[in-house]
């Protein structure tokens, strides 16, 4: 999968390196965007949520 030249220049100000740049094609797509061969965040939005959430209840 390509990535596009604004998601290029996107990783290049993030100043870390991917080792699979296609998730983050992944990531900052919404799932009004989706197709067959551009999958959505959701997968991704629902575990950065239960991490979130267990990482929250071990702090308290």
């Amino acid at each position: 999968m390509k990535l596009s030249a604004d998601l290029l220049a996107f990783l290049g100000r993030l100043g870390h390196q991917f080792r699979t740049p296609e998730l983050l094609l992944r990531a900052v797509t919404h799932a009004s965007i989706s197709s067959q061969t551009r999958p959505d965040n959701q997968r991704l939005e629902f575990l950065g949520d239960r991490v979130l959430g267990l990482v929250m209840s071990e702090a308290l």
